[in-house]
């Protein structure tokens, strides 16, 4: 697999800790109660920003640019940029399908999510995924929430997944995220940090996160410059050259 569709893919797991630059006019936070447990959500119909994303682990350690957009409940699109303006590759998601265009070898995949569950073996689906990447508490599934001192603990099964998630006492926002597929052992941790007000609301500007897969070990790290949130429509362009090929990407 290109080293850049992989920096693509990592990014779906990393959107949550985004910096803005400033306090959103046109977003909200919402306060949800699950049992004895108040988290503050982010809300939001379109989000565009701009950072750097870095992987490591046992066969390559990989940084580049990156640009990613997202409409709630719909699509999440991201540009790997290494470097003087030059995309190397492009991915969009949406709630049934995952586009991925590698643009140095001229080569792009139209699929669905057997394809990241193959790649990650832990079962996902774009409802999942906008919850990790935004660092909100899904509601939904068998759950229960225990009392953990300065932080509440909200246990979730979903079919073949345990969802836990750690909620500060402070600032009602998600301070870790770990998801377990059950039926493989793989685990994906989100860790959200630095945590800095937007408006009156506290967010994460930074975050880190871990895939154990098969027994190994990927760390991924994201930290974002630029991003900024509003009602206004953004594009989600993904138009493939004619000269390109389709075919898998292994």
């Amino acid at each position: 697999m290109s080293k850049h569709i992989l920096l693509c893919l990592a990014v779906v797991f990393l959107l949550a800790g985004c910096k803005r630059e400033t306090a959103p006019t046109t977003a909200s936070a919402t306060t949800e109660t699950v049992g004895t447990v108040a988290v503050n959500n982010f809300d939001f119909n379109y989000l565009s920003s701009k950072g750097q994303i870095t992987l490591n682990d046992k066969n390559q350690n990989l940084s580049s640019g990156v640009s990613i957009r997202m409409k709630k409940d719909s699509v999440i699109w991201v540009s790997v940029q290494p470097g003087l303006g030059i995309e190397a590759a492009r991915m969009m998601l949406t709630q049934d399908s995952v586009y991925l265009m590698n643009r140095l070898q001229k080569e792009y995949v139209a699929t669905d999510y057997t394809f990241l569950r193959n790649k990650f073996q832990v079962d996902v689906n774009f409802e999942v995924l906008q919850s990790i990447l935004l660092g909100n508490l899904q509601t939904q599934g068998t759950e229960k929430a225990m009392d953990e001192g300065n932080l509440q603990h909200v246990q979730q099964l979903r079919e073949n997944l345990l969802f836990d998630y750690f909620i500060g006492r402070l600032n009602s926002k998600l301070q870790q995220l770990n998801v377990q597929d059950k039926n493989t052992g793989n685990t994906i941790t989100v860790k959200y940090d630095s945590f800095q007000n937007i408006g009156q609301e506290p967010f994460a500007h930074a975050l880190a996160a871990q895939v154990l897969q098969k027994g190994e070990v990927s760390d991924f790290k994201l930290n974002y410059n630029r991003v900024a949130v509003s009602d206004e429509m953004l594009s989600f362009p993904f138009s493939i050259p004619t000269d390109y090929k389709r075919g898998p990407i292994n």
